[in-house]
């Protein structure tokens, strides 16, 4: 159990935490600056109160008992010791990249002032030169690199790395040791990390959310509140008509529709064909069954941007332009999903598929039998991933499709912005609710089902 000091030092360690995290959020607010250093200093004058509160004891037990001594060997053994040294490593490297762009900037500076001078004074820094009529600063920066124009940045960063090891660095040589010799004090470490863990996944959390936050909150704005100089994070109106001029200006239930059928084709197709083919390179026993897994997985890394021309010239000459058919054909079979399922029938035991010759199925029966229900979990994976990949398909239903009969929802919301004709502005505030509407079946699709999809996955990984 902890004391109550403890328990009051854990409180204002946190609170100060949260005031600094204050602080660093009104920065990009704009608040005023007596504010953003008020947090600090109050979170500052937090650290110092609990530091006596939290490290008492744990001093006392060093003074008694030696506890320092070793504790620098101790530290060289710590991995968060290894991790350091890489930090440093990286740390070196970009000062090194900063002193090299640094020259390189001067170098270049140099030869355009005294272009600029001709035979007056050659300026000494940037601002003396724009004095000049005849500095270009224009071709100054062209010429420069990515060395000499970023190495600011470099140093910045590699002096934001130096601070951050010296910290860690004073941490494990002094602060870690006092740690160890206080039972009590590791338990409210271990309330920090845990604090730390979470604070971290909310704050990627809210990252990953706020383009979708984003996305639907600019669904209810006006097109002028939209293109604002200064965004707002809330409409100042909520425009619901938005929704309904989505359906009137384009067939976007004929896009719904189109969607589904082609991404349930595509989803049926390849769940089939690469349960059939998982099978033959699985369990099946025949010439050139490895190479032509190589091939297959070399179809992996073949973008279809270097394959759509014979593939749309062939969908041509098949009089599939337009069609659903065009759309489903050059998705038929995924090379990833054969993978994910061999890797998955591999691990049932062959003893499975004897005993199931012994009942008089044959390979169909096993297959759908025996190998489908034991590998269920990466089967909805499978489907989950093709549905997803099917309705959220852009390159290749734009390039086949030309009316309005056969187009996806992809390509149905980029083309919501050639229907803003006669609008003082553009209409992205309609592009955002049709995105909206897109995404809801996805969005429920992967609420529902996402421990399938989790699990799915790592049992391909682990195979």
């Amino acid at each position: 159990m902890l004391s109550k000091n403890k328990k009051i030092g854990i409180a204002l360690v946190l609170t100060g935490a949260a005031l600094l995290l204050a602080a660093f959020v009104t920065i990009p607010f704009q608040v005023a600056a007596t504010v953003t250093w008020a947090l600090v200093g109050v979170a500052a004058v937090m650290f110092v109160t609990a530091m006596p509160l939290m490290w008492r004891k744990g001093i006392e037990n060093i003074r008694k008992n030696s506890y320092f001594k070793g504790s620098f060997l101790k530290m060289r053994r710590s991995g968060f010791f290894d991790l350091l040294v890489l930090f440093t490593a990286v740390a070196l490297i970009l000062a090194v990249l900063c002193a090299v762009g640094a020259v390189s900037y001067q170098q270049t500076f140099a030869h355009h002032a005294k272009l600029a001078a001709g035979d007056g004074e050659v300026p000494a820094t940037i601002e003396e030169a724009r004095l000049l009529p005849t500095f270009v600063e224009y071709n100054f920066k062209q010429d420069l690199n990515l060395l000499s124009s970023s190495y600011s940045t470099f140093g910045a960063v590699a002096a934001v790395l130096a601070v951050v090891i010296l910290v860690c660095a004073l941490y494990l040589r002094f602060i870690s040791p006092i740690v160890r010799a206080d039972d009590e004090l590791r338990i409210a470490h271990g309330v920090y990390r845990k604090v730390a863990q979470y604070a971290a996944a909310v704050l990627v959390t809210l990252i990953s959310l706020f383009p979708i936050y984003w996305m639907v909150i600019s669904s209810f704005k006006t097109s002028t509140e939209l293109l604002a100089t200064v965004p707002t994070l809330w409409p100042q109106q909520f425009v619901w008509e938005n929704y309904p001029n989505v359906l009137n200006r384009a067939p976007f239930i004929q896009y719904l529709i189109n969607t589904l059928v082609t991404t349930v084709a595509i989803m049926a197709t390849e769940l089939t064909m690469g349960v059939l083919a998982a099978y033959g390179f699985s369990k099946g026993s025949f010439k050139g069954r490895n190479g032509l897994f190589m091939l297959v997985l070399g179809a992996l890394m073949v973008p279809i941007q270097v394959t759509f021309v014979p593939i749309y010239v062939q969908i041509a000459r098949l009089s599939a332009i337009d069609t659903y058919l065009g759309i489903v054909l050059p998705n038929l079979v995924s090379a990833y999903f054969i993978f994910m399922l061999r890797q998955n029938f591999m691990a049932v035991d062959d003893s499975y598929i004897e005993a199931g010759k012994v009942d008089g199925m044959g390979r169909i029966g096993t297959i759908f039998h025996v190998l489908c229900p034991m590998c269920k979990p990466t089967l909805i994976t499978v489907s989950i991933i093709s549905f997803i990949n099917g309705w959220n398909s852009y390159f290749w239903p734009k390039m086949v499709t030309k009316t309005e009969a056969s187009r996806t929802i992809a390509v149905g919301v980029q083309q919501l912005k050639n229907t803003f004709a006669g609008q003082e502005v553009s209409n992205y505030n309609e592009i955002m609710a049709g995105a909206v509407m897109a995404i809801i079946p996805i969005v429920l699709l992967f609420l529902f089902l996402q421990k399938y999809i989790m699990t799915g996955m790592s049992k391909a990984a682990m195979k």
